[in-house]
């Protein structure tokens, strides 16, 4: 029987791209539908590899850093000018993403007709497709999403950018795998307050929510990131993987 829930790795960097990997970009997958988390830099490239541009269903972005959705702009022209497109894509974003994101282009007309955006914000619920996706406040110095998907009695839970919160243990609970934000090595500390979190803090909140396995992203390119990993399992007795690109995982 196939995984009712699959993840691929698109980018798991952190700030910026670094060797060998793209920034932050997952690709979910359930019963033939496709739905992208965040489109950051680099992030495009390794999508194609998996698969053509226009099998996209929607895209949910977490907030608007460019690590999180550069490649926005590179996703939105291939769709444009695909030999089926043009191919408009739901793309779900906190409010007033699309003015945001359009101002760098030369066509706000064009760009929305492509990219139809809808406000997302913490509190909601979306229907999209065989996805139940519920949205939770992350901990960051813009408005961020953190998103619980579940399917099929799967649940994939996905901080986004966040700082240590409560609010990550609540998406989180009884999680099947916790995508979470392990920027930093603790004793590399200390960091500023309600930005990311550390392997330690990943680990303390995936121990928190009970959830059956963690993988670490968004670490940032400089450190390594399997000593992250090790942070996280001397406080978290759960599984621990470490999110690399183009790997993929069923749930």
């Amino acid at each position: 029987m196939a995984a009712p829930l699959t993840l691929t790795v698109l980018g798991c960097a952190g700030t910026h791209p670094g060797p060998g990997r793209a920034c932050s970009s997952y690709l979910v997958e359930c019963d033939g539908y496709r739905l992208l988390l965040d489109c950051g830099n680099g992030s495009l490239a390794n999508l194609q590899q998996r698969i053509d541009v226009s099998a996209v269903d929607a895209l949910l972005i977490s907030h608007l850093h460019p690590d999180h959705f550069a490649d926005l702009y590179g996703l939105y022209y291939a769709r444009r000018f695909h030999a089926d497109g043009p191919l408009p894509l739901p793309i779900y974003a906190p409010a007033g993403a699309g003015a945001f994101i359009g101002q760098l282009l030369d066509s706000d007309d064009e760009f929305r007709a492509v990219c139809r955006f809808t406000d997302a914000a913490a509190g909601d619920m979306l229907a999209l497709g065989p996805l139940t996706v519920r949205l939770f406040a992350s901990s960051h110095p813009v408005e961020a999403l953190a998103s619980r998907i579940e399917a099929g009695g799967c649940v994939l839970a996905y901080s986004g950018d966040s700082g240590p919160t409560p609010t990550l243990v609540d998406c989180a609970r009884d999680a099947d795998l916790f995508l979470c934000d392990a920027t930093w090595l603790e004793r590399a500390g200390p960091y500023p307050e309600g930005v990311h979190m550390t392997g330690a803090q990943a680990g303390e909140h995936a121990a928190a929510a009970d959830a059956a396995a963690l993988m670490v992203t968004h670490v940032y390119p400089t450190t390594e990131r399997e000593q992250v990993a090790a942070e996280a399992a001397d406080v978290y007795d759960g599984t621990v993987l470490i999110a690399r690109d183009l790997e993929e995982h069923a749930l």
